[in-house]
Formats: structure tokens, sequence, C-alpha cells
């Protein structure tokens, strides 16, 4: 038998070695890589998301650098969640830039310490976030500091055999806060539920607690098992009959996603490129880069500028988010929207861009980078027939809310005309056509929009 005290030490050594396996932390890197990282000279930080951090920002800093005249780049992890991509100069030289993907919170954590040149989230930065930083910042909210890089959806995964292929909203909730135990519950099998969440840094996780746990007034259970790595939540997943989780569209992998509805709304949607790209699927988002114009670097606002071009959206898709790229699909009709609506786009298709609007009914900062968009598509596709159909909220009041839905079209085809497009025709449509809540600020800001078609 061991000596006690040999025994207690041992078995320190092995939680503690357990710890350092479970937290996968630094990487042990070749001598060739670490000699390349020594020599590189670093052009900027990106700090925050994993959803970004994790491919998209590396894929994007990369093409950056070849534009940039690299002829060859290289992406080197250094850590589980963090990458330096290096790009190799003709003069000999390595430039670099550094990716740290920790969760969209430490983005804005590591702006407020002057650590880090772009703040990665996929989330719109919170209010006290915003407060805290604007002395030193501005406004992050404004257009000349908030760029929306790419729309993602928010997939609900299961284990690929799981017998469910919809869920409300508040079923969600009561599965993530443990109401809900066992699949034969909401007519699956008799399974028990294992529930697996992203950890408290990640802007996936503060997405789905806004949407599903805060929108119905719950909390995440305590059994549910915590990841930072959306790609290793989704392969436990996969591999544990009976699991749930929520990742961003690019990690669903072998997982199976479901459609989700929010209870009372008749539309259900599975997270595709066309449901997430207009924003009707419930837990569609926004992945977000913050770049403060006070920033004097160079290189990070050429980066700023690079991430809207069709070369970083091709980019985007590759990496299979959905880009900003404009493009036009068939939609399903639904009896629950006005009748006159449904007689008009019988011959119609649908436009990806789906204009929205903040609380003071000013079109947000995607929607005023979408007027050129789909302005140059327009042209460029020689496109005659263009239709505007605007949206509001149910405010209780059918003719105020068909008066708001008016204005909101008439100021997207006052916006176009300006930009040399005239559209064919423009209707509001109330409030009639929800395709969220209108009990959550979120709901209402999904279902007050305008739409716009083509002909076929």
């Amino acid at each position: 038998m061991l000596p006690r005290i040999f025994s207690r030490t041992l078995a320190t050594f092995f939680l503690w070695l357990v710890a350092i396996t479970s937290n996968a932390q630094q990487i042990t890197l070749s001598q060739q890589d670490s000699e390349t990282l020594d020599s590189a000279k670093v052009l900027f930080t990106m700090k925050g998301s994993n959803t970004i951090g994790e491919k998209l920002a590396p894929a994007l800093a990369a093409e950056f650098l070849k534009e940039q005249g690299a002829t060859k780049t290289q992406i080197i992890k250094t850590h589980t969640v963090e990458k330096t991509v290096v790009g190799y100069m003709p003069d000999g030289t390595v430039h670099a830039v550094d990716i740290k993907a920790h969760g969209s919170s430490t983005g804005f954590k590591t702006l407020a310490q002057q650590n880090t040149d772009i703040a990665m989230s996929s989330r719109r930065i919170k209010d006290k976030e915003r407060q805290k930083l604007k002395s030193h910042y501005g406004d992050l909210r404004a257009i000349q500091n908030e760029y929306t890089v790419a729309v993602d959806g928010l997939a609900v995964i299961v284990h690929p055999q799981l017998n469910i292929k919809q869920l409300t909203t508040k079923e969600l909730a009561k599965i993530f806060s443990g109401e809900i135990t066992n699949w034969k519950e909401l007519g699956g099998d008799n399974l028990p539920i294992s529930v697996f969440a992203r950890d408290d840094n990640s802007g996936t996780y503060d997405t789905f607690k806004s949407l599903v746990l805060k929108r119905h007034n719950v909390k995440l259970s305590e059994f549910a098992k915590r990841y930072e790595s959306s790609g290793e939540l989704s392969q436990q997943v996969s591999s544990t009959f009976g699991a749930i989780g929520f990742v961003a569209l690019p990690y669903v992998n072998e997982s199976k996603a479901i459609a989700i509805s929010e209870p009372g709304v008749a539309l259900s949607f599975k997270p595709n490129r066309f449901t997430v790209s207009t924003e009707d699927y419930v837990l569609s988002r926004r992945l977000y880069l913050y770049y403060p114009s006070n920033n004097n670097n160079p290189h990070a606002r050429k980066f700023m500028d690079f991430v809207l071009k069709n070369k970083a959206q091709t980019t985007v898709e590759e990496n299979n988010l959905i880009s900003l790229k404009v493009n036009d699909a068939t939609v399903r009709f639904n009896r629950n929207y006005p009748p006159r609506y449904l007689n008009m786009i019988r011959g119609l298709k649908r436009l990806s861009i789906t204009f929205h609007f903040d609380q003071n009914l000013k079109l947000d900062n995607k929607g005023q980078r979408d007027i050129e968009r789909l302005s140059d598509y327009v042209k460029n596709h020689r496109l005659k027939n263009l239709f505007v159909f605007g949206f509001s909220a149910d405010s209780g009041d059918k003719a105020k809310d068909k008066e708001l839905s008016e204005q909101l079209a008439d100021r997207i085809t006052a916006r176009l005309e300006q930009s040399g497009i005239n559209p064919f025709y423009t209707q509001g449509y109330g409030s009639r056509g929800a395709i969220a809540s209108n009990a959550t600020t979120n709901g209402q800001a999904k279902n007050q929009r305008v739409e716009v078609w083509v002909t076929r």
C-alpha cells in the first residue's frame, strides 16, 4: 500500500492532469512554427466570439494577407481557441494576424483594456458594454464602428437518429431548464434528455439565453454540460443518443438540426441559407466585428474595408455561414398573410435582404449598407420589376399598424430611388404575417420589416 501522503500527492497530480487535459490549453508547437511566430510582425489582433474566431476569422485573415501580397499563408494553432494567421511576403518578411476566440464578452473586455484592435461578437454589444466603452471609443453602435460580417442561425441540434423534427421556443426552455427530462414528454421515444450548452463567455449562449431562456423566464439547468468550443459540443451531441444542444450553423456537422417556431406563431423554420439570410428563422442572428473608428491602426482599417467585399463574403460562404450577398428564392405561401399580399407574390421571388429598423424606426446599420448591395444587385442583374412590401409589429391598432407598414415601405423605396432604382410597386400590409412573437422586443423587430420581391 502507498504511504498516505504519497497517495494524496498522486491523487492531486492526477486531478491536475485531468483538468489540464479537459481544458485543452496550450498547444505544443513545432520548432519551425515557433520560429515563424517569433519572426512575424503582428499587423492587428482580433478577440472575442468563438463562432467567428474558430473558423471564419482565420479564413478571412488568410484571404486578407493574400490581398496584401502574401504568396503563402498558414494558420498556426497555439491554443484550443487561439490561432495566429501568418502570411509570407515577397520580401521575405512574415506578417501575422493574432486571433483569440474565448467568447464574445471577452472581445469587449479586451477593448476596455485597450488590448485588441477588433472585437468579434456573435451578438450585438450590450448597452452596459456600450456605455462603459463610450468615453474612449465613442458609440460602438454607430455605423462607423459596427459591422455585420455575416448572418448565422443558432441551430438547435439533436442526435441524428432522434425522432424529433420540430420544437417551439417554450418547449426548448422547458428542456434546457430541466423541466422536461425525457423525450416521451414531447412525443418522442422513452429516452432521457442530455443537455449540452456553450459556456458563459459565449455570444452563442448569450443569444440562446436571450431568445429562449429569458424569453420564457427560466434559467439553464445546473446539469447542463458546458463547452467553450462549438465544434466539441456538436461532436458530443452527435455521439450521445438522446442529446440536445445549440451551436452556430457551421457546427451542425454530424448532428441533426430541427425546425423551431414561437408559441402561437403558425410558421416554423429550419435554419438554412435563405431563412437565416432573411432573418425569418426564429433563432437567426448577426455576427459582428467592432472596430473603433478612432483606432489608428491602418492594417485593421484595411481589414474592415476588406470584410465587406465580395471576395471576403465568398469566404463567409465557404465557411458555411450566410454571406451578405443578395440571392433569391421561391417562398412557400402561408394562409396567415393578407390575401392581397399572397396574390401579389404568387408569380414573384423574394430577395434575401430584409430591412429592419431600430426602436426609433431608423434603418439599422446593416440595412443602410444593404441599400447599396441591393442597388448593385438590381443593376447588375438588370431587374426591372421590384416590389417593396412593408410589415409592422402588432400594436393592437390595425389602422396605425397599416400606416406604419406603409411608411416603412415608402422609406426603402425612397432610398432606392436615391440610388437610381425605381421600384414597380410599394405597399404596406400592417401587422398580419407575423413570423415571430410580438410579446418580445426581438420578435417585434423581426415582424417590423420590409421585404423585397422581384418577378421570376
